[in-house]
């Protein structure tokens, strides 16, 4: 497999990431309901922080009724809680947040998607993919008054294993593992080239020189490996 096809391969590994999480978030929701239909003490919100979910809950009008840790840590000047609203620095995301919001005024239903993820751009930053979820609780829920869940999926570099121990799991060079290590973390080589401050061909080189050593041939293959690693 060529460079070039391993890039192809990690463009379509984001696409089909993105496919898989937007999938996952929905079968969360739907379990944060059911918690709540038991009668669990915690909120939707609560119940998604355990799951490290970030999660805004809203009002029929759309204002913050609650919002969790996971959420308040992507919070920057980008976006962020402003006057019980979420308020985002970009005027065109900020449009389209509102009208989704709007479009919620009707009757809650947990069993479809009401409107298309919106993309946050941040500064200096990989953009926040923010998603608004129809959402129905028991009547007798102490968040009854939530009428929506909005998610948060801050794109970037997540924790990932140490570069020391991948190094001696992998028998990578020092350079070798900083790279590893990024990219466990979710980034593409761009970004981690941009981290470590090397060119985009001396990460190409060493990425296929981590392929290699860890038997590996595409990143998905390799993410999946690392993130093996504790």
């Amino acid at each position: 497999m060529t460079v070039l096809e391993k890039e192809t391969d990690i463009g379509n590994l984001r696409a089909e990431e993105e496919r898989i999480l937007a999938t996952f978030t929905r079968r969360l929701i739907e379990i944060a309901a059911v918690s709540g239909a038991r009668g669990a003490a915690a909120s939707p919100t609560a119940t998604l922080n355990a799951m490290r979910l970030p999660a805004i809950a809203l009002d029929r009008h759309g204002f913050v009724v609650d919002v969790n840790s996971a959420a308040e840590a992507v919070f920057d000047n980008n976006i962020k809680i402003k006057d019980r609203r979420l308020f985002v620095r970009d005027l065109d995301s900020r449009t389209l947040i509102k009208d989704a919001i709007d479009q919620l005024s009707g009757p809650p239903r947990l069993n479809s998607l009401a409107v298309e993820p919106v993309i946050v751009p941040r500064t200096d930053k990989l953009p926040v993919i923010v998603r608004i979820w129809p959402f129905e609780g028991p009547e007798h829920h102490p968040g009854q008054e939530i009428h929506a869940l909005m998610t948060l999926n801050a794109l970037g570099p997540r924790p990932g294993p140490p570069a020391t121990i991948l190094a001696k799991t992998f028998r990578l060079t020092p350079s070798e593992a900083k790279l590893a290590c990024i990219i466990a973390r979710g980034a593409p080589p761009d970004i981690a080239a941009r981290e470590l401050k090397i060119s985009r061909e001396t990460a190409r080189n060493q990425l296929k020189s981590v392929f290699a050593k860890t038997d590996t041939h595409r990143q998905s293959e390799l993410v999946a490996l690392l993130l093996q690693v504790e």
